[in-house]
């Protein structure tokens, strides 16, 4: 009782949680990425491969910067107990703009393989509805990618 009184009125220093860590913008975003190709249990050439080029071109990575990049986030995505830790700082301190462009990423991996899987479907809804973008711009951005694919 008496440790937990320290730590309200600030005697002792407070645990940081998960969410207030300060994740990288580009390692949450490519744990994303990550999480999403492995959502409907099989992961494709062509998803990976999709990953690695909207994460070199978004944030203008050379490939040994990218392979680390894409380590680290296999890794945190491994650990990962939920979408919030990747989510939290995203929605925080990204302007809408950037929110859509991390859900357009998102549906153009999961349309790289030629099909968007239910479970992908249902990961981007999540990820949509946790960074607070309306379920109309995240159909839109949807079409927008099926589209770009079919021409």
């Amino acid at each position: 009782m008496l440790d937990q009184l320290k730590r309200i009125f600030g005697a002792e220093p407070a645990t940081i949680g998960v969410l207030e860590t300060q994740e990288p913008i580009e390692l949450a975003t490519a744990a994303l990425l990550i999480e999403l190709s492995r959502s409907d249990f099989s992961e494709s050439g062509a998803e990976k491969e999709a990953i690695r080029h909207l994460l070199q071109r978004r944030f203008s990575l050379d490939d040994q910067a990218l392979d680390r990049l894409m380590g680290e986030a296999s890794r945190r995505a491994d650990r990962a107990v939920s979408l919030h830790e990747f989510t939290h700082r995203l929605n925080r301190e990204l302007p809408e703009a950037d929110k859509h462009a991390i859900l357009e990423m998102l549906w153009r991996v999961s349309n790289a393989d030629g099909r968007i899987d239910k479970h992908e479907e249902y990961l981007i809804q999540r990820v949509a509805g946790l960074l607070h973008v309306s379920d109309r711009d995240r159909v839109r951005l949807k079409l927008k990618v099926v589209v770009d694919e079919s021409t």
